[in-house]
């Protein structure tokens, strides 16, 4: 149907609106994104003091005592890391997953640790850290959003989480006192797909975090992933039923 010239008028219009619209805003989110960025770097440079002293930290404990089906007392240790990382004024939700997510990944650790031969406390360890430049940077951003009143996009806080997260993780585990072991270990499962012939430690994080997406988030974990991670590792695949239950 022909549109008559009033309403081919307003249709342009109506068109050069949501046009509009979009343009301002795509300028807003850049000019939020610059704003964060402008102060990220100066907010980032005062690290948080570590809870606990960590040369005295017994992961394997620590994370029996927060499963609460077992009875046991929860490790205070642990707790204060939770408080730590996980309080923001905003993006408290998304800090508290990621967190959850480094805690099922270094109980699945402590599983697979054997399977290679790796050292069970180092893997826990780096798993418990392996996110920690992350949950900082993103614990930042909440911060400087809720004092600004604006919302980063995603885009721009993965971009600014990936620009500042490793740098930001090396100097917390070192002026937190971890071991340098497992400090880094938690730096180097990154690099896994480039330096497969890794230490094992790092490949037991790799591998546990593989398990972990898949049992809190396994719309993102592709079928056969964690079969062929595994397999390049030296894993056989009838080793791996035992270890795809929910950690107990």
């Amino acid at each position: 149907m022909a549109l008559t010239p009033e309403k081919s008028r307003s249709f342009f219009r109506i068109r050069e609106l949501m046009l509009n619209r979009h343009q301002s805003s795509r300028s807003d989110a850049l000019d939020i994104r610059r704003a964060i960025a402008s102060q990220l770097r100066d907010a980032l440079q005062e690290l948080p003091l570590t809870p606990f002293d960590w040369s005295t930290f017994d992961a394997a404990t620590a994370l029996r005592g927060s499963r609460e089906t077992e009875g046991d007392t929860p490790d205070l240790r642990l707790t204060a890391l939770t408080k730590l990382l996980c309080t923001a004024p905003a993006r408290g939700p998304e800090l508290r997953a990621l967190w959850n997510e480094c805690v099922v990944t270094a109980e699945y650790s402590l599983r697979l640790a054997p399977m290679l031969r790796a050292d069970r406390e180092t893997c826990a360890v780096a798993s418990l850290l392996h996110r920690l430049g992350d949950l900082l940077t993103l614990r930042a951003i909440g911060t400087l959003e809720y004092a600004m009143r604006v919302r980063l996009d995603a885009a721009s806080r993965a971009d600014l989480c990936a620009q500042h997260g490793g740098e930001l993780q090396g100097r917390t585990v070192r002026a937190w006192g971890v071991a340098p072991r497992a400090a880094a270990t938690a730096a180097e499962w990154r690099r896994l797909r480039d330096f497969p012939s890794a230490a094992a430690e790092a490949t037991v994080v790799y591998l546990a975090r593989l398990f972990a997406i898949e049992q809190l988030s396994p719309q993102f974990c592709a079928l056969g992933m964690i079969e062929h991670a595994c397999e390049e590792a030296g894993i056989l695949p009838g080793a791996l039923a035992p270890h795809r239950k929910t950690p107990p």
